[in-house]
């Protein structure tokens, strides 16, 4: 597909995307710092393996991921990078605004549903230096955003390129219930992990036994509700200190923390090192 055509056919209203942020983490970084689930509700995620294994989390589901494979993190989903399976893990990641593609949301590249990996196969080291050249120019944004943003169209092109080519005849297994209702609670959480919760709340305005609320999440999804609360709210700071300059004390208000104190005790429990920290250690990378 020529770009003029993508332009006529694929893109709605004339809306030319934005790159907006671009970040490089390398293997050092990844092994020593959690990156917890979180939301970016306005923008949509290319995340690229340029070296290495692991696994990522896109919507409560996790793939296995591996040196040339992009993941589409489309804006409003739920993702994280499992640092656990992570080997000698390198990735870029660049941030996309105002992609508004015909058939789907704004800020969206693949359908629900949809298999968000995506194998960059015999290109994979032309496309890894797309990434990399983004990155190092991104660092004059001032000047070089357009320039990016060109890069992050191209990136855009052949990544539908390859969704459009790529078969899907597999059809999903039907839920169970239990399922079913771990979803609905998860869903609950990510709506209001800000506020004060409790458990026994959260089962009250589900109408779930509190007992088996806790049981069918955590098997389900692996931790208990009430840490993975704790843990979306860590997720969402990870990526304010990262995406913004918003002051850690308004972060901490702004994700239901009793404190500042209690932002900190917590960030570093989780992550490793107090948020101050974590926001220099990336300003540093860029560095």
């Amino acid at each position: 597909m020529s770009e003029s055509n993508f332009f006529k056919t694929c893109l709605r209203g004339n809306r030319i995307p934005e790159c907006i942020n671009s970040y490089f983490i390398n293997e050092e970084h990844s092994s020593k710092h959690v990156f917890l689930p979180h939301i970016h509700k306005n923008y949509l995620e290319l995340f690229f393996v340029y070296q290495g294994e692991g696994q990522y989390m896109v919507d409560g589901q996790y793939y296995n991921i591996r040196a040339g494979d992009i993941v589409i993190v489309n804006a409003g989903l739920l993702h994280s990078k499992n640092c656990t399976f992570a080997k000698n893990l390198r990735s870029y990641s660049v941030g996309i605004r105002n992609l508004a593609i015909t058939g789907l949301p704004d800020n969206c590249l693949c359908k629900s549903g949809e298999l968000p990996v995506v194998s960059c196969g015999l290109i994979s080291e032309q496309i890894g230096e797309m990434f990399k050249l983004i990155y190092l120019l991104h660092s004059d944004k001032n000047h070089l955003r357009d320039i990016c943003s060109c890069i992050a169209l191209s990136l855009i092109m052949l990544v539908y390129e390859i969704l459009d080519s790529r078969s899907h005849n597999e059809s999903s297994p039907p839920r169970s219930t239990a399922s079913a209702t771990a979803d609905r609670i998860r869903n609950y959480l990510d709506e209001h992990y800000r506020e004060s919760l409790t458990l026994s709340a959260i089962a009250r305005e589900l109408n779930v036994n509190e007992y088996y609320l806790s049981h069918i999440f955590k098997n389900e999804f692996g931790i208990p509700p009430m840490q993975y609360v704790m843990r979306r709210r860590i997720g969402e700071a990870q990526s304010l200190l990262m995406d913004t300059t918003i002051p850690i004390g308004d972060i901490a208000d702004m994700l239901g923390f009793s404190s500042i104190s209690h932002l900190n005790t917590m960030f570093s429990k989780y992550v490793g090192l107090p948020p101050g920290k974590y926001r220099q250690s990336l300003r540093n990378m860029e560095d």
